[in-house]
C-alpha cells in the first residue's frame, strides 16, 4: 500500500509510547543480537528468524542446543534478525482466528482455565498466549486454535510479514520482563480438554443465548477478506467491532476512557487489518481517523447508558444435578417406591382407591429395576390371588428377542410365564412359523376385525391348519400363564381376554417411539375419487341421499382448502376459508366409516371367496384412512392453533397429485386402558411417556458411579464422517474410509491396553462390522442395546458416533407428538458438563432451537447414549472392577466426566500405527521397508516422521499413551550404519522382533534389548 495522508495512516515513527488501546507502537524493533541474551537468561530458547518471515535462519533448529555459546554465535551471525522462541517447556497458544468475538472468547476461556499471561499480537484479532509445561508435549491443534509444543517456534519480536508492522505485546509486558518460570502452567491433558471446550477449534462462534442486541452495537455484520487477510467488504462493521473491543479492553485494563486516545488505537488496528486502497461506498470518501472516533464515541455512549453488550461468555451450568445417592441408597429408595406402588394396586383392586395407580420410575441403569420389580410384583400377585382379585401380570418390552430373555428371568423367579408371539414370528425353538396362513391374518387386520375370530376359529368354521398351529398353542400358553411377556406393538394392537384377570401392566423402557405413525399414501385428488355409495344402510342420523350429499360437500370443501393451502403445514385459515368446522370433520369421519360394510371374512375361506373379500377389505382400509384424516382435521380445528404439525401437504410435481401426510401418536389399545401401570425406564422423560400413558406419576433415582471413568473425545464422528453412502465422490469415499480406519486403530489400541479383558464398541449399524474381529472386542449398534445385560462385566465401553435424528425426521415427530410445527434448526450451543474435578466445563454441542424438537432430540440421541453407557453397569463397579467409558461424539450427557479432550490429541499417531502393525522404529528408511502399507517410499516416510514427530524427536519411552512398551537397539550390517531403536507391544520376545527386522532389512549386526 502506498503512502497516504496522516488522516488515513497511523504514525509509524519508532517510539516506546503506548496508545490507550494497549498497543505499544514500534515494539519489537530491536534485533536478535540485543534481545536473545536477556531472553536466554529468562529461561527461553531464542532463535534467529529471517526478517519479515516466520521461519528460522537455522537448519536443525528443532533439536540443536540453545545455550549461551549458541546464542553468542548466532548473535554475531544474525544480529538484526527477528527473534523467535522455541517451544517445548514453553507452550504457545496460537489463536489464529480473524473473528474478534471468537478470538476474545478463546482468550477469555484460556485465561479462566490457565490464568492470565503474556499476549503477543501480529495481525489483530489473532493472538498468541504464552504458558509453560513441566513435561513437554507435541503440538495439539483443533481448527484454528493450536498449542505450539515440542519442535515448534513462534516469532516474538520482529516485523509481521503480512501487515508490515512490528509484532506487539498489548498488555505491556514481554518475555524480556517475565521469566519462563513465572508463566502459568498447563499440561497435555488440560490442553486437550481446553480444545474440546472450544468444540475442536470451530471457526463459527458458539454462544449462550442471552437476549438480543443490534449487530451494529458489536459490529457483527458480514466480513469478507482478500488473500492477504485484509478486510475488503464489511469494513464499517469491522471498524465498529474494533471499537467495541477497544472499549472493553480499556475497561479490563482500568485505563482512562478517553475517546481520542481510544480512537487512535482503533485507527491503528483498522489500518493494519483493512484494505484502505478504495474509498467508502457511502459518499465516496476515504476512511479516516474521524470514523474511528465516531465509532468509539458511539460505544462510550452505549456504555454510559448501560446498553453496551457484554462480551463475557460465562461457562453455562449443566442442566442436570450430581447424583447424591450411592448404589445401596438407590436400591433402598427403589424398593420403597415399588412396595408403595404395590400397596396402591392392592387397594385399587379392593375398591379402596379411586385413581388408577400409574407410576413411572426413572432410575440409573444397573440398580436392578427389573430384578427388584419381579420380587415385589410376584409378592403382589400372591396377595391378589389370595384375595380373589385379578392377578395376572402383563410385561411389555421393546422386542420379541427381549421378550424371550425377560420371560426366562420371570420363569427363573418362579412365575408361570409365557411369551405372546406375533402371527408373523417363528417359534424360537422349532423355527416353525407361528401362523401358516398370514394372508388371512393381514386381511383381518386391514378390515379392522378381530384376527382370531376372522382367520382362526369361529362359529362359521376353523382354519384347516388350526390343530397343528403354533400360534394356537401359544394362545393356550398365554391363557394359562400368570405372567405374560409381549413386545411393545401389543400395547397398540391390544389383547383379547377370555377372562379379564389383568392385575397390572409393566412397561420396561420407553415405549412412546413405537406409538408414532405416519400415513403418506393419501393424495388430494384421491379424496374426491373415493366412492360415496353405501350410506343408505342405516347407522347414521340422516337418509342415505342426504348423508351422501353431506359427504360429497365435505370432501369438496376439504379438497378446495387443501389445494388453496399449498405445500407445507395445514393452515387453520385455509380450512375456515373452506367453511369447515370441527363438527363437520367429525361428522365426515363417521360417514366415511359408514359407507362401507365390513368384509365377510371367516376361517377356512376358499381362494375365490378371498379374492372377493380382498376388494371389500381394500375399500375398508381406504375408508379408515380418510376417517383418520378427518379426525386429525377435527383435532386441529378444536386446538385453535394457526398451523398443524400433524397434517402436512407435500410439494406436487408437475403432472402429479399432491400428497397428504398425517402424523399421530397411537393411543394405548382400549383393551389395556384403565389398568394399573408400572413404567420402568432409565431415561424416562415424563412429557413423552405421558403421550401413551396419561396420568403417569414419575419418580427419579439417580445414583453415582465412582468407579466408572468417562473420557469424552470431541471431534467429528457423525454418519457423514464414517459411513459410506451412494453417490459419493471417490475423494469423499476415501476420506470417510480413512476416518473410520482411524477409529478402528483407536479401538485396536484400547483393546491392546486391556488385553485378556472384554471391550465393547457401540456405533452405527453401517460400520459395526469394521470393528469385528479385533481380539477382545465385541460390537453392537445404536437402538439395539436397551435392556441387554450381556455386557455388565466389560472392562471398557467405547461409543463411536451418536444417533442424531435428521431435521425432517425430527419435524415429523414433533408434528406427531405435539401437533406442533417445529421452528428453528440445529445450532452449535455451549452446554455445561459435570467434571470429576468439580471445575466448570463446557463444550459446543448441536441443539435444536425449537423447545419441543430439542426434547425429542435429547430423547432419541442423548438418552440412547446413556442407555449404551449403562450396559457396562457403572454403578455396580468397584475399585477392583472399574469401567472405562470412552465417548467419541460431540454430546453433553448427564454423566460425570473424568477427561474431556479432542480427537487430534488421542487419535492414533504414526508410532501407534507402527506398533499396531507389529513394530515401531525411529528410522524412516527402515520403517518404509517394514511397513509398506503405511509408507509408499523412504522419502514419504521421512516426511511423515517430520510431520508427526517433529524432526525425529521421537516421544517413545518405557510406556506410551497408557501402553507398556518393550524396546531394543539394533544396528544393521554395513559401514556407516548407526544404532536405531525399535519398540513393540505384546508378549513377543526380542528374538522374534529381531527375526522380523532381519527378514525385511537383512542381517542385524548389533542387537541390545533395554
Amino acid at each position: 500500500m502506498g503512502a497516504a495522508p496522516d488522516t488515513r495512516r497511523p504514525d509509524t515513527r519508532e517510539t516506546t509510547d503506548r496508545v490507550a488501546s494497549g498497543r505499544p507502537v514500534g515494539a519489537g524493533i530491536s534485533g536478535y543480537g540485543d534481545l536473545a541474551p536477556p531472553l536466554l537468561e529468562n529461561g527461553y530458547e531464542p532463535l534467529p528468524i529471517i526478517p519479515r518471515e516466520k521461519r528460522p535462519a537455522l537448519s536443525r533448529w528443532t533439536s540443536c542446543p540453545v545455550d549461551s555459546d549458541a546464542v553468542e554465535t548466532w548473535s554475531r551471525q544474525f544480529p538484526g534478525h527477528s527473534v523467535g522462541l522455541r517451544t517445548g517447556a514453553l507452550v504457545g497458544l496460537d489463536i489464529d482466528v480473524l473473528d474478534p468475538d471468537r478470538a476474545h472468547e478463546v482468550q477469555a476461556l484460556a485465561e479462566h482455565r490457565f490464568g492470565a499471561t503474556l499476549i503477543r499480537v501480529g495481525l489483530w484479532p489473532k493472538r498468541l498466549l504464552l504458558y509453560r509445561t513441566v513435561v513437554p508435549f507435541g503440538k495439539l491443534k483443533a481448527g484454528q486454535v493450536e498449542f505450539l509444543g515440542a519442535g515448534q517456534q513462534f516469532v516474538a519480536f520482529g516485523t509481521h510479514p503480512g501487515t508490515g508492522q512490528p509484532y506487539y505485546w498489548p498488555e505491556g509486558e514481554t518475555p524480556l520482563d517475565v521469566p519462563l518460570s513465572d508463566l502459568p502452567t498447563l499440561d497435555a491433558a488440560s490442553a486437550g480438554s481446553f480444545l474440546a471446550e472450544l468444540g475442536g477449534g470451530l471457526t463459527k462462534p458458539v454462544s449462550i443465548r442471552r437476549g438480543t442486541c443490534r449487530p451494529e452495537d458489536r459490529g457483527t455484520g458480514q466480513i469478507e477478506r482478500n488473500a492477504q487477510g485484509l478486510v475488503t467488504d464489511g469494513r464499517d462493521s469491522w471498524l465498529s467491532s474494533i471499537a467495541f473491543h477497544a472499549v472493553h479492553d480499556a475497561l479490563a485494563m482500568g485505563a482512562t476512557l478517553d475517546a481520542c486516545s481510544l480512537a487512535a488505537g482503533v485507527w491503528n488496528w483498522f489500518c493494519s487489518t483493512a484494505d484502505l486502497d478504495r474509498p467508502r461506498k457511502a459518499g465516496g470518501r476515504d476512511y479516516g481517523l474521524a470514523d474511528a472516533l465516531t465509532k468509539v464515541t458511539d460505544k462510550l455512549r452505549l456504555l454510559s447508558e448501560g446498553r453496551l453488550p457484554s462480551r463475557d461468555t460465562a461457562t453455562p451450568e449443566p442442566d442436570h444435578e450430581l447424583p447424591t445417592l450411592n448404589a445401596d441408597e438407590g436400591r433402598t429408595r427403589l424398593r420403597e417406591l415399588l412396595e408403595s406402588f404395590a400397596a396402591q394396586v392392592r387397594d385399587w383392586h379392593a375398591g379402596d382407591q379411586f385413581d388408577v395407580p400409574a407410576l413411572g420410575i426413572r432410575a440409573t441403569v444397573g440398580l436392578g429395576k427389573s430384578h427388584m420389580s419381579r420380587t415385589v410384583l410376584l409378592k403382589l400377585q400372591q396377595d391378589l390371588r389370595a384375595a380373589g382379585q385379578p392377578h395376572r401380570l402383563f410385561v411389555f418390552v421393546p422386542s420379541h428377542a427381549l421378550a424371550e430373555e425377560a420371560a426366562a428371568e420371570w420363569t427363573a423367579a418362579g412365575a408361570a410365564t409365557a411369551v405372546l408371539r406375533g402371527y408373523g414370528r417363528k417359534h424360537p425353538v422349532s423355527g416353525e412359523p407361528m401362523c401358516r396362513d398370514l394372508d388371512m391374518v393381514k386381511m383381518a387386520i386391514a378390515a379392522r376385525l378381530p384376527v382370531h375370530e376372522t382367520a382362526c376359529s369361529s362359529a362359521a368354521g376353523r382354519c384347516r391348519l388350526f390343530e397343528a398351529c403354533e400360534k394356537q398353542q401359544n394362545r393356550r400358553e398365554v391363557a394359562a400363564a400368570d405372567v405374560v411377556v409381549a413386545p411393545y406393538d401389543t400395547l397398540f394392537s391390544g389383547l383379547s381376554f377370555e377372562k379379564d384377570d389383568v392385575a397390572l401392566l409393566v412397561i420396561d423402557e420407553a415405549c412412546w417411539p413405537r406409538a408414532i405413525e405416519q400415513q403418506n399414501d393419501l393424495t388430494i385428488d384421491a379424496i374426491l375419487a373415493e366412492p360415496v355409495s353405501g350410506l343408505g344402510r342405516g347407522g347414521i342420523e340422516r337418509s342415505g341421499v342426504a348423508a351422501t350429499a353431506d359427504l360429497v360437500a365435505y370432501r369438496e370443501r376439504l379438497t378446495t382448502a387443501l389445494k388453496a393451502n399449498g405445500a407445507g403445514p395445514l393452515k387453520r385459515s385455509a380450512l375456515l376459508a373452506g367453511r369447515l368446522t370441527a363438527d363437520d370433520a367429525r361428522h365426515a369421519a363417521r360417514l366415511e366409516r359408514a359407507r362401507v360394510d365390513a368384509p365377510s371374512l371367516h376361517p377356512g375361506m376358499t381362494i375365490a371367496e378371498r379374492r372377493k373379500a380382498m376388494d371389500v377389505t381394500g375399500d375398508t382400509e381406504r375408508a379408515e384412512q380418510l376417517a383418520g384424516l378427518w379426525t386429525a382435521v377435527a383435532r386441529f380445528l378444536e386446538a385453535g392453533s394457526a398451523l398443524s404439525g400433524a397434517i402436512r401437504l407435500g410439494t406436487a410435481a408437475t403432472g402429479f397429485d399432491q400428497c397428504i401426510e398425517v402424523r399421530q401418536v397411537r393411543s394405548l389399545h382400549e383393551s389395556l386402558r384403565g389398568r394399573p401401570v408400572l413404567h420402568l425406564d432409565a431415561t424416562l422423560r415424563p412429557d413423552l411417556a405421558r403421550l401413551v400413558l396419561p396420568g403417569l406419576q414419575v419418580e427419579e433415582i439417580e445414583v453415582a458411579a465412582p468407579h466408572m471413568r468417562v473420557r469424552q473425545v470431541v471431534g467429528s464422528f457423525g454418519k457423514s464422517m464414517l459411513c459410506q453412502a451412494p453417490g459419493l465422490t471417490p475423494e469423499e469415499a476415501k476420506r470417510r474410509e480413512n476416518r473410520l480406519g482411524e477409529c478402528v486403530d483407536y479401538v485396536r489400541w484400547q483393546a491392546a491396553i486391556h488385553r485378556n479383558e472384554r471391550v465393547l464398541v457401540v456405533t452405527y449399524k453401517a460400520v459395526e462390522q469394521a470393528f469385528q474381529g479385533i481380539p477382545g472386542v465385541e460390537t453392537a449398534h445404536f437402538n439395539a442395546v436397551a435392556g441387554l445385560d450381556a455386557f455388565k462385566d466389560v472392562r471398557q465401553l467405547i461409543v463411536i458416533g451418536r444417533p442424531m435424528p435428521g431435521t425432517n425426521d425430527l419435524e415429523a415427530m414433533v408434528g406427531a407428538c405435539f401437533d406442533h410445527v417445529g421452528r428453528g434448526s440445529y445450532e452449535k450451543l455451549r452446554a455445561g458438563l459435570r467434571s470429576q474435578s468439580g471445575q466448570p466445563v463446557s463444550m459446543p454441542v448441536l441443539r435444536h432451537t425449537d423447545e419441543r424438537a430439542e426434547l425429542l432430540r435429547r430423547a432419541i440421541c442423548d438418552d440412547e447414549l446413556v442407555q449404551v453407557v449403562g450396559r457396562g453397569r457403572g454403578v455396580n463397579r468397584t475399585a477392583d472392577d472399574p469401567l472405562d467409558v470412552h465417548i467419541l461424539a460431540d454430546v453433553a450427557l448427564s454423566l460425570v466426566y473424568d477427561e474431556i479432550t479432542v480427537w487430534e490429541a488421542v487419535k492414533p499417531d504414526l508410532f501407534q500405527r507402527m506398533l499396531l502393525a507389529g513394530l515401531a522404529v525411529d528410522s524412516p528408511g527402515d520403517a518404509a521397508v517394514l511397513h509398506t502399507t503405511l509408507f509408499t517410499s523412504s522419502n514419504q516416510a521421512k516426511q511423515a516422521f517430520e510431520a508427526a514427530l517433529f524432526k525425529c524427536q521421537t516421544p517413545m519411552y518405557d510406556s506410551y499413551r497408557e501402553m507398556t512398551l518393550k524396546s531394543a537397539a539394533y544396528r544393521r550390517a554395513g559401514r556407516g550404519r548407526g544404532w536405531q531403536c525399535a519398540w513393540w507391544i505384546g508378549d513377543d520376545l526380542g528374538a522374534t522382533m529381531r527375526a522380523r527386522i532381519e527378514r525385511a532389512l537383512g542381517h542385524v549386526a548389533g542387537w541390545g534389548e533395554e
